[in-house]
C-alpha cells in the first residue's frame, strides 16, 4: 500500500513509527549550590625555571658553500636519488 504525500508512510509503503504523541517533559529548575573555598595554608614554594647559559647558534654557513659543488638526480630512473659531483652531471641516467 504505497500512499503518496503522506509523512506515516515511507516511499516503500511501510508505516513509520511516530513520536508525535509523546511529550517531552520539561526540566525543573534547581538553583546551583556555590562552593565556598578555604585559603590555603601551606602553600609551598614552586622554583621557576632556572636559567641556562646562552649559547649562539651554530655557523653552518660552509655546508651551503659545499652543498654547491654538487647536485642531486635520480640514479639511472630507479626513483632513489644520489649525489653528483657538478663535473659528472653530463653523465647523469647513464
Amino acid at each position: 500500500m504505497i500512499i503518496n504525500c503522506s509523512m506515516r508512510y515511507s516511499p516503500s509503503g511501510r508505516k513509520r513509527k511516530t513520536n508525535a504523541y509523546k511529550k517531552a517533559k520539561k526540566p525543573t529548575f534547581v538553583a546551583q549550590k556555590t562552593k565556598v573555598m578555604k585559603p590555603v595554608q601551606n602553600q609551598q614554594d614552586i622554583p621557576s625555571v632556572k636559567t641556562t647559559k646562552y649559547t649562539p647558534e651554530v655557523d653552518n654557513s660552509w655546508k651551503l658553500e659545499e652543498s654547491k659543488k654538487f647536485t642531486v638526480a635520480p640514479a639511472y630512473n630507479k626513483g632513489a636519488y644520489q649525489v653528483i659531483p657538478r663535473g659528472d652531471v653530463e653523465w647523469i641516467g647513464k
